[in-house]
């Protein structure tokens, strides 16, 4: 019989190894459709040409994409920065004064909850030759509440970036190949309204079947957010028009009956 492993374990119980993008997935994904569509929405309630759509769809999806795949990397590699220094001003103190470092790493544990007696246990395990990297990582979330990063900020950026393209590029194919069809405007917008709700959703169910949580409820959760959004900026284009419009006619008459 094979002996059972913790990464089987890990496999079966808990979330896949990938699910570690999940936060750039989704929140290059989700930006990417809902932006986009909602570019598309506020165009067609401002009644704009299709190919004015087309165009502010595709500048869209390279500029934000660019934006939010290089403000991910950043985010991430500054903050790495900024604990990674943390970390060293520990690893300097636990050099020069390690005494110190190991009475305070035992308050931290009692801190928490733990006995006198166990956390000394504990801490004179963490504290011998060859554990300093745990000791320091113990310490550095004990006292400053910090995890040490393991994460790459370029491939989390490449992540954001790819998802963002490949999802905030459906609602603009799609009105590509329905305009170059000729299929009418409005007819256009209720097919796009319509595959961009089902891409939110199954993006939804993509995150959820990763994280290995309720994949129907998750679907659901992402796709209202996304009609949500979509559903104010239409609004929005469609008030600014027709508020344009009213504002000429006024004028129209006001200069009449001067």
């Amino acid at each position: 019989m094979p002996e059972y492993t913790i990464k089987d374990h890990i496999e079966e119980n808990h979330a896949s190894q990938k699910a570690k993008y999940v936060k750039n997935i989704i929140y290059g994904g989700l930006d990417g459709i809902i932006t986009t569509f909602s570019i598309i929405a506020a165009a067609v309630g401002a009644n704009l040409e299709m190919k004015t759509i087309i165009a502010m769809g595709v500048a869209n999806l390279i500029a934000d994409g660019l934006s939010m795949g290089l403000g991910d990397y950043l985010s991430s590699h500054f903050e790495n920065k900024y604990i990674n220094s943390e970390k060293e001003k520990e690893e300097y103190e636990y050099i020069h004064n390690r005494d110190y470092e190991i009475e305070e790493l035992k308050e931290l544990y009692v801190a928490e909850g733990l006995s006198e007696e166990d956390s000394g246990k504990i801490v004179d395990i963490l504290s011998k030759d060859g554990y300093k990297d745990i000791f320091l990582k113990h310490m550095v979330n004990l006292e400053l509440g910090l995890e040490l990063p393991d994460n790459n900020p370029m491939k989390d950026g490449l992540v954001t970036f790819g998802s963002f393209l490949i999802f905030g590029f459906i609602p603009v194919f799609f009105y590509i190949v329905f305009y170059a069809s000729g299929v009418d405007y409005y007819d256009t917008f209720i097919i796009i309204c319509f595959i961009s709700a089902v891409t939110m959703f199954f993006l939804g169910c993509f995150q959820a079947y990763l994280t290995k949580q309720q994949i129907l409820t998750a679907g659901l959760i992402i796709m209202g957010n996304g009609i949500l959004a979509s559903s104010c900026a239409f609004a929005i284009g469609y008030g600014i028009e027709n508020s344009i419009s009213w504002t000429e006619l006024i004028k129209c008459f006001l200069n009449y009956i001067h």
